[in-house]
C-alpha cells in the first residue's frame, strides 16, 4: 500500500473525519442509505410533529439512520450503540437526545463487544455473527468489554413512558433485546427489526412469531428490516 493510500486510510478512521462526514451528508429524500427505511417511519408519523423514539443499535446519528429525520422535526429520543464513537458523535450532533454506549441484552452483566471497525454496521456482541462479520470485512476484531443492561431498566432508568417508535438493528442479537423488554407495557406504536431468513414472511422465526403473539402486524419490508405495527395497521402506502 502506498504512502497516501495508508495516509488516506489512517484520516478516514479519524473522529474528525466521522465529523465532517456526517456534517456534510443531506440526502435529498432518504438518510438510510441502503433501503430508504426512514421514507416508511417518515410517511407513517407524517403530521406528527413531537413524539418519541428508542434506536437499539444506532450506528451514526446522520448517516444510515431511521430516526434522524425524526429528530430534525422536534422528536426527543434515547440511542444505544456498543461502539463508543458512535455514541460521541450523537452527543456531538444530536445533543437533546439521551445517548448510552451500553449495549442492551435479556440481563444486566458485562459482555464482550466485537468493534471491527469504529462505526461499522456489523460490530455486534453475539458470538455466531461475529464469525458472519469476519467473512464479510476479513479483519479480527478488537474485543471490548461493555456494560450491557435490559431494556427495561434503560427505561425505567430514564424515565421513559411512552414510545412510539423503537428500532432495534443490533447484528444477530435482536432476539436477546426483546427478552429484556416488557412490550406488553410500553407497546411501541411501531417497531423495526431486522430478521435474517430466507422465508418471507419469516413464519417460523422466533422474533416474528414473538410479535404475532403480542398482538403486533407485520406491516412492511424494506432489506431485511421489518416494520410491525401494534394492532391494526392503516399507512402501508405512501407518495416518495
Amino acid at each position: 500500500m502506498s504512502y497516501f493510500k495508508k495516509l488516506r486510510k489512517s484520516l478516514k478512521s479519524t473522529y474528525f473525519f466521522n465529523i465532517i462526514q456526517n456534517y456534510f451528508h443531506n440526502p435529498i429524500k432518504t438518510y438510510s442509505d441502503c433501503f430508504g427505511e426512514d421514507l416508511f417511519v417518515n410517511n407513517y408519523f407524517s403530521g406528527v410533529r413531537k413524539g418519541f423514539y428508542l434506536d437499539i443499535g444506532c450506528n451514526q446519528p446522520k448517516i444510515n439512520s431511521l430516526t434522524y429525520s425524526l429528530y430534525k422535526k422536534g422528536w426527543k429520543g434515547l440511542n444505544c450503540d456498543i461502539s463508543e464513537r458512535c455514541i460521541k458523535l450523537y452527543k456531538f450532533f444530536r445533543k437533546d437526545d439521551v445517548n448510552l454506549n451500553i449495549a442492551v441484552g435479556p440481563v444486566e452483566k458485562k459482555v464482550n463487544s466485537f468493534i471491527f471497525y469504529e462505526n461499522c454496521t456489523m460490530n455486534t456482541v453475539d458470538e455466531d455473527f461475529k464469525k458472519h462479520t469476519f467473512k464479510s470485512v476479513n479483519k479480527e476484531p478488537e474485543i471490548r468489554v461493555i456494560e450491557q443492561k435490559t431494556l427495561n431498566q434503560i427505561l425505567i432508568e430514564n424515565n421513559v413512558k411512552v414510545i412510539d417508535y423503537l428500532n432495534i438493528d443490533v447484528e444477530g442479537y435482536e432476539i436477546n433485546v426483546l427478552k429484556g423488554f416488557s412490550i406488553k407495557k410500553y407497546s411501541p406504536k411501531l417497531i423495526s427489526i431486522e430478521i435474517h431468513d430466507t422465508q418471507c414472511p419469516p413464519e417460523k422465526n422466533q422474533i416474528y412469531q414473538y410479535f404475532m403473539r403480542n398482538n403486533y402486524t407485520l406491516v412492511s419490508i424494506y432489506g431485511w428490516t421489518y416494520f410491525f405495527e401494534y394492532k391494526k395497521n392503516s399507512k402501508v402506502h405512501f407518495k416518495i
